[in-house]
């Protein structure tokens, strides 16, 4: 099974840490939809290697796709019905921001086959989503969250941010004893990351905002995985948490090293060793579109040793790394010679468990997740190079 990402690139306001591509002048909304359609159209007109394949996924991210009106949702998930094979039951996601919809709107978007609604709420407090520039309020999360369920949402899911500027452990609970009590079913909470580039930057670098120490941050991240494991939640990503049978099939699909096509400016794509990525600004994307050619701005063939780091990487980042899978997709076993003794030392150390075929961090492990998968992927690259 494969995925599809559709990026909508429109923010009324971009938050002040966000350096994901996104314009502001919401005029152009209609003419990049039709420049999304007949992407979709050109694809699947000039490529075929997806033929035989089903999707199962297909997620709405941004930007903000909940600015665009449900008919235009329509249009897009029709467009790629006719020209995918889309799973019966696909899971298919629609990020929002609370102050972009209300009851109506939600309706809209579910009856349309929209299943799984993501709300990006940040935090329950007014004073940090003003700070983060945000241009909703705690009372319209609260409303829309509820909203969603009144409409007949299942499948409920809500970004947090920790880490920012003054914040305490106990504020941090808070906020997610919040979330718990809306029993939404599915929780990303996120470390505030100080993007170059960005305003959030700008402010650090200047002195005028102070983030939070490391030691800060691991204790909140940390306090995190037990308040909401405790909770009934499912830790099983480096910043997910859902209950079971809740976990976004979508990013599974990134984190299992599996194949998902992307549209819209800015979406990648990977499919079994390719990666490309279409252009990061919405004119050069519709220009394009308008010549009748697929918007990529460029591409890459990975070797298999760049797959190898990859799959580790992505592979602790969530379920641990499938050896039965690896062996099977790389040929040979990945827990051998210096490779099994690395991994022992980790697991002596507190840092991975082995269950069955699966190695997998611990919370303590998390916390190192990066400097783990170095030293994992130098074994690795020790063993190739003996090897051959």
């Amino acid at each position: 099974m494969s995925g599809i990402y559709i990026h909508i690139p429109f923010c009324e306001r971009k938050c002040i840490y966000c350096d994901f591509y996104s314009v502001e002048n919401l005029n152009l909304i209609d003419r990049f939809t039709e420049s999304l359609l007949k992407e979709i159209e050109i694809f699947s007109i000039e490529t075929d290697f997806f033929n035989d394949s089903i999707f199962d996924t297909i997620y709405f991210g941004g930007g903000t796709p909940s600015l665009l009106e449900p008919a235009q949702i329509a249009k897009i998930l029709n467009e790629l019905s006719q020209r995918f094979k889309i799973s019966s039951n696909a899971e298919i996601t629609l990020e929002t921001n609370p102050g972009t919809v209300d009851k109506r709107k939600l309706l809209e978007f579910k009856n349309l086959g929209v299943n799984r609604i993501s709300f990006g709420v940040q935090s329950f407090f007014d004073d940090d989503l003003k700070f983060l520039g945000r241009i909703h309020t705690s009372e319209d999360a609260f409303k829309c969250i509820n909203d969603s369920f009144d409409v007949g949402f299942e499948n409920v899911s809500i970004d947090l941010i920790f880490g920012l500027p003054g914040q305490t452990v106990e504020k941090w609970l808070e906020n997610l004893k919040f979330a718990v009590s809306l029993n939404v079913s599915h929780i990303s909470a996120y470390n505030l990351i100080v993007e170059r580039g960005t305003p959030l930057h700008e402010l650090v670098s200047l002195g005028k905002v102070e983030i939070p120490e490391d030691e800060i941050q691991a204790q909140l991240y940390e306090k995190t995985i037990d308040f909401l494991e405790n909770a009934g939640y499912v830790h099983y990503e480096v910043s997910n948490y859902a209950f079971d049978g809740f976990e976004c099939r979508h990013n599974l699909k990134y984190w299992q090293y599996e194949n998902y096509i992307g549209f819209g400016p800015s979406a990648h794509s990977f499919w079994i060793n390719k990666r490309w990525w279409n252009y990061a600004n919405l004119n050069k994307y519709i220009n394009a579109i308008d010549l009748g050619k697929i918007p990529v701005a460029n591409f890459e063939i990975l070797d298999e040793e760049k797959m190898i780091e990859e799959f580790i990487y992505l592979g602790l980042r969530s379920k641990g790394i499938n050896v039965a899978r690896f062996k099977e997709k790389f040929g040979f076993e990945f827990v051998d010679g210096d490779i099994k003794d690395e991994i022992k030392e980790f697991e002596r150390a507190g840092y991975i468990s082995i269950n069955g075929d699966f190695i997998k961090l611990t919370p303590k492990g998390f916390l190192l997740c990066d400097e783990i998968v170095l030293r994992l992927i130098s074994k690795i690259k020790f063993v190739m190079k003996w090897e051959s």
